[in-house]
């Protein structure tokens, strides 16, 4: 008679486990979002659209990819060791000190305490990224793509909440205490964590950077990886990249570019929702294959824009397109590999995320070579890889199709 009386407890107990770890996860995700804006919104905040320093910039967006490389590395041994809520924990506090470190790293402090500030908050964004996938496991397995859309849709808030405060902070003070009062944001979130207590986690697997390398060795798991790759590249180089390009190209003030980074990510933002419910209506490979021109024609028309109505066309049509394409990417992962897992997705998603600060580095130092106007077509080339990569994988399903049917 006693074990009737114990598993509803039990259960019951598993269950409210299960809720805490998920509402820590998703808003470890609203965090990266806050962290992803935090180099694109430094930027003009360090007054580099006066005289922009390319070179400087690229090493900046180096050492934040050095960062979350670093961080994927060495995040197995840390979950391993101490779980997924002291590392979501400790890495919180970390984006906290390298928040602080960029608003009091603006020159004439030296160039390296800006590399610093940036690195610091990169190994935080890797560490929050691995704490957070592990303890949204269970529900990744259940609905890959709601929960990568619900993930997206709350870096968007992260991400448009930065640029809108960095926009409105701008008009008022002109980014005077801007990241001080981002660094609230982190900072709150790991006070709260150390007062609800730390749970020790069940022993998780986390293949980890490396391990993510050796199992994906099959030309479909890398045509996926390396869609992930260019379509984060894609997406994260505008992110980065719409305040400078807007000041310099079009003549806007840094208060109005910040307001078309925070239009780009509400976009972005809505696109989530708006393609969690097309996609039970239309046919996912026409959905795939719609968006990835989209955005093409969207980085297109804003790479060369020189006006107000050329921004917001372009950015409006590269926010949607990208919204389409990781929920339905992701949804095509689970269906087609079952043994996707949320440790593996953390590896390719981690790739991803070093291809979303390799581009904007790379468009710095197209822009040091030629000039910033011709160094926008970094995120067009990496949106028609997409283009080309989602036909391929169309090519080989239908391949897979033939010979199964033939079996």
């Amino acid at each position: 008679m006693a074990t009737p009386a114990v598993a509803p407890q039990t259960l019951q107990t598993s269950d409210v486990k299960n809720q805490g770890a998920s509402r820590r996860a998703f808003l470890g995700f609203f965090l990266i979002g806050v962290l992803i804006a935090i180099p694109g919104s430094a930027l003009p905040a360090w007054g580099y659209h006066l005289q922009p320093p390319y070179g400087a910039i690229a090493l900046h967006f180096l050492g934040f990819a050095a960062g979350v490389l670093l961080a994927l590395r060495i995040s197995p041994t840390f979950l391993a060791r101490f779980g997924a809520h002291r590392l979501l924990a400790w890495s919180l506090l970390m984006a906290a000190t390298g928040i602080i470190l960029v608003e009091f790293s603006a020159p004439p402090a030296p160039q390296a305490a800006r590399h610093l500030a940036l690195l610091l908050v990169g190994v935080a964004q890797g560490g929050i990224m691995a704490a957070t996938l592990q303890l949204l496991g269970r529900f990744y397995q259940r609905e890959p793509a709601a929960t990568v859309n619900l993930a997206g849709g709350l870096i968007g808030l992260g991400a448009f909440l930065t640029a809108l405060l960095g926009a409105l902070s701008y008009s008022w003070t002109e980014f005077d205490g801007l990241f001080i009062l981002l660094a609230l944001a982190p900072f709150g979130a790991a006070a709260w964590f150390f007062r609800q207590g730390l749970p020790r986690d069940a022993e998780v697997v986390d293949l980890g950077f490396t391990g993510v390398l050796k199992e994906s060795r099959s030309p479909v798991h890398i045509l996926f990886a390396a869609l992930l790759f260019f379509e984060t590249a894609a997406e994260l180089s505008l992110l980065q990249w719409v305040p400078l390009h807007l000041i310099l190209r079009a003549g806007m003030s840094p208060s109005a570019a910040m307001f078309f980074l925070s239009f780009y990510c509400l976009a972005l933002l809505a696109g989530r929702f708006l393609a969690q419910s097309l996609i039970q209506r239309f046919p996912h490979r026409r959905l795939l294959l719609v968006s990835a021109g989209m955005s093409w024609v969207g980085i297109l028309i804003f790479g060369g824009t020189n006006n107000f109505l050329g921004a917001v066309m372009g950015l409006l049509l590269s926010a949607l397109g990208f919204s389409f394409v990781y929920p339905l990417l992701v949804e095509r992962i689970g269906s087609r590999f079952r043994e996707y897992h949320s440790s593996l997705f953390h590896g390719i998603f981690g790739l991803g995320m070093l291809g979303g600060f390799l581009a904007p580095a790379v468009i710095a130092l197209w822009a040091d070579y030629s000039s910033e106007a011709s160094a926008m077509s970094v995120p067009l080339v990496c949106s028609l890889f997409v283009f080309l990569l989602l036909l391929m994988l169309w090519i080989e399903s239908k391949i897979s199709g033939i010979r199964a049917a033939r079996s």
